[in-house]
Order: structure tokens, then sequence, then C-alpha cells
């Protein structure tokens, strides 16, 4: 039984929604959507806006419409062929997003059709109300005859926005503890922050600071990944950590230090590797990853993530050239990636081939190295809690600056800090056509009979 649903929309769709308001009288289309289904949770994935043609308009006003099947039959068909959930949307321009008595009249009689239509067993719909300036929706999936709302909507382009649905509170639980940050980003703001759910991938130096970070901020959930045990030589950097656990599993060491902290924040802990199918798909509820780790096949993934599920990645790194104990350079990267932005790969930051070597059998590895066909394990970087902690905390202002809009309107998606030389410098970076992150019809797909593209999967 479902129990829990949003939705998440590329930039430029959700720019063509809000154009829409700017129309006099109603507008209606079909968004057609991937889906992520997990457990009793869904997200509605949005691909691409199939608007009603004007001559299929029987009646339309300002606040009322009217529209013959040869407006929607066309998006239905090409849902099923396209394997995407079809959801009837449209707008009350200037007026409340919540629905009328009229809008559940329509809504049962589509149901039905829309389901058996397009192959699928839900029916969902969603309202844009208010003007292109100051927008609200309302939105409902139906399964078996049980209406779940649409509690929010995510908004995924060069900036990451988190729109609560019309109805909802604004009572965050912890005003007293947040008084100050409040005074920043205001009740509203606090509110985005304690339904955000967000992936970690990595629970070391850069990703345990990330967690608290989070935590302190009242982010509401966190999903970390991480098959990783602590080591003495991790106390130094991993926050929570102390010499007494040594052995324990990272994700754990994470769980134990959020609640103890006490606010409230939920965490999931899952010992595995985002190489692995399990516990990649385990984020895709999530509304923003940051990736932790140095591994060239689990960013790929997450690159992937980012475009099939609208989940933005934020990945971090940080590397300290020192030389018998002289440090020559400290850089520090924080890059943002997701629809608009080059994925991970296009920017240079992973390499396939690396990936590839990565995930081959051990044995086989070991024969390559020997043979010269292939690295050898890295030996371990310098590594500096003053360092991790600092790319942790550029990271998650990175966050912060995307989802309350400050700075400048077109944030560049990577941001290079040398520290040692007190210099920071933004790059812009454009997709490689043909490539994965340039590839638009793929944005939003969700969940296929191949997951992220890939028939098979490491356990």
């Amino acid at each position: 039984m479902l129990r829990e649903a949003s939705a998440a929309i590329p930039e430029t769709l959700w720019a063509e929604l809000l154009a829409s308001l700017q129309q006099p009288d109603e507008s209606a289309a079909v968004l057609l959507a991937g889906i992520a289904d997990i457990d009793d949770r869904c997200v509605l994935t949005i691909n691409r806006v199939l608007w009603v043609p004007v001559e299929c308009y029987l009646e339309r006003t300002p606040n009322r419409l009217k529209v013959a099947s040869t407006g929607w039959m066309p998006a239905l068909k090409a849902a099923e062929r396209l394997g995407l959930h079809p959801i009837f949307f449209h707008t009350h321009p200037n007026y409340t997003a919540d629905p009328s008595s009229a809008d559940y009249a329509v809504d049962e009689a589509l149901a039905k059709t829309f389901a058996v239509r397009a192959g699928v067993s839900r029916y969902a719909s969603m309202i844009l109300g208010g003007s292109s300036g100051a927008p609200a929706f309302s939105g409902r999936v139906v399964e078996n005859a049980q209406a779940i709302r649409i509690s929010r909507l995510r908004i995924v382009g060069h900036r990451l926005q988190i729109l609560p649905s019309a109805s909802d509170s604004t009572n965050t639980g912890h005003d007293a503890v947040h008084a100050r940050q409040i005074l920043a980003f205001g009740k509203a703001g606090q509110l985005i922050l304690s339904r955000l759910h967000v992936g970690v991938v990595g629970s070391g130096g850069t990703g345990s600071a990330v967690i608290e970070q989070l935590t302190r901020l009242g982010v509401g959930r966190i999903t970390v990944v991480d098959d990783d045990r602590l080591t003495t030589s991790n106390v130094s950097r991993v926050y929570g950590s102390s010499i007494t656990q040594e052995g324990a599993a990272k994700v754990n060491v994470a769980g134990a230090n959020v609640d103890r902290i006490g606010l409230g924040t939920i965490l999931n802990p899952i010992n595995g590797r985002v190489t692995s199918r399990d516990p990649l798909a385990a984020l895709r509820e999530c509304d923003v990853v940051f990736g932790c780790t140095d591994d060239h096949a689990g960013r790929i993934n997450l690159s992937k993530l980012a475009y099939w599920y609208l989940i933005p990645l934020i990945d971090m790194g940080v590397v300290i050239d020192s030389h018998h104990g002289d440090i020559r350079s400290i850089t520090a990267r924080v890059t943002y990636v997701g629809p608009g932005e080059p994925c991970l790969v296009c920017r240079g930051t992973v390499a396939p081939d690396i990936a590839r070597e990565e995930l081959m059998d051990p044995t086989e590895r070991a024969r390559l190295v020997e043979e010269g066909y292939a690295r050898g394990l890295a030996e371990p970087d310098p590594a500096v809690v003053a360092y991790t902690t600092l790319t942790a905390a550029t990271a998650v202002a990175d966050l912060l600056e995307r989802l309350f809009g400050f700075g400048p309107p077109d944030i560049p998606g990577e941001l290079i800090v040398r520290i040692a030389d007190r210099k920071m410098k933004g790059r812009r970076a454009t997709p490689t056509p043909g490539h994965f992150c340039a590839q638009l019809d793929q944005f939003g797909r969700g969940d296929q009979p191949s997951f992220l593209g890939q028939p098979v999967w490491p356990q």
C-alpha cells in the first residue's frame, strides 16, 4: 500500500509549466514520468510535457476547463510506448492550487482510462496555481481507490528547489534549536531542510563532516552508504568516532553520532558500495546525494543516478601534494552534477578505463597489473581534518546556495579552492554531445528493466 509520494522535474520543464501560468485561461497537459518505487513510497520523475493542443479544448476559461479525449489520448499511447507514467496536469492561474470538486470529478472520470491505456497501475494528477513568480502546486496519486497526496516537488537544474505542496505545514518541531538559522533562511527554509532526504556516499573524512553539518542544519533523513570499517588512522578525521571504535562499521559510527546529537534526524545506514545495484538503488528517494568517495566506478554510477532519477550529485575531493613532509599545494574540489551540467566523466574527474579496472575480479586485476595492462592499488594519500572539513563545508554551502537561491543566478558547476594559495575559482563546462548527461530524453526515466542502462550488476 502506497503511503508517501513526491515528484521531481528538470528545471527546463518546470520553466514550461511556469510559463503556462501567464496564460489568463487554464491550461492542460499530460506529464510523462518515470517512477522510483521504494517499498511503500514512490517518486514521480517527470521526463517530458505533452501539452493539450488548442483545438482539443472544448471549454477554456480562467476557472474552468474541458478537454476532448483527443487532447490526451496520444500522450497515453506515448506513455505506454516509452514505459512512462502519465500525469494529468492543469493550471489554476492566479488562484489557489487546491483541487475543486470539479477537479476531483475529472480525476475520477480519467483514472481508469489513464491506467488502462498507458498500462500502469496508478493514476496521478497535478495542479499548478498562483503566479509564475509565486507558484503553488498540489497533486495526488491514486492506487486501489486510495488517494495519496504528492507532498513536494523537487526542481532540478543549476539550482535545486524544493516546493512543498500547497497544504503543507510550516512547523519544523525544532525552532528553538535553529532560531539563529531561521533568521537566515526563514521558517519556510527550515521546513525545507527538515523535509530533505540526503544521501551521503562515503562516511570517512569528508563524508562524516558532511553528515555532522547536515544533522545540525536539521535535515530530516540521511542515507549513508559505505562498506568500510573504522581504523586507527581514521579517528583523526571521522566526526563522532573514538579510538575505542576501531573495527566498527563506519555507517554505524555515523548513526551513533547522529543519535547522540539528538535533533531528530533519521539516519539509514547501508553497509555496501554504490558499485552494486542494491546500495545504489537505495538512494533513489533522496533529494540530493553527496559523493565523498574516490573510486571512479561508484562515482560514474552516482552521475547516472543524477540524470535518470533527477537527484543532483555534489561530488567532492581534496588533494594534498606533499613531499617528505613539505606541502606544495592543497586543492579542494566541489562539483555539482545534474540536468544542465556535465557529468564527472565529461569533466574529466573520473575515467571509464580506471572504473573498469576497479570492477575486475581481484585475481584477474593482479595478473593484468603484473603484465602492465592495469594500474596497481594506489598508496594512501595525505589527509588532514582541517582540509577534509573545509571541503565538506564548501560542499554543504554549495547545497544551501542552490537550495535558497542566493549568490549569482548562474552558479558555476564546479568550485576549485587552492587552499595554500588562498584562491577560489568557479569553473563552467557543458555536457559532451551524445553522452548520457546530454541525452534530455533520458532525464527522469526512473525505474526501467535495465537499471541505469546496465543489465548486469556486481554483487
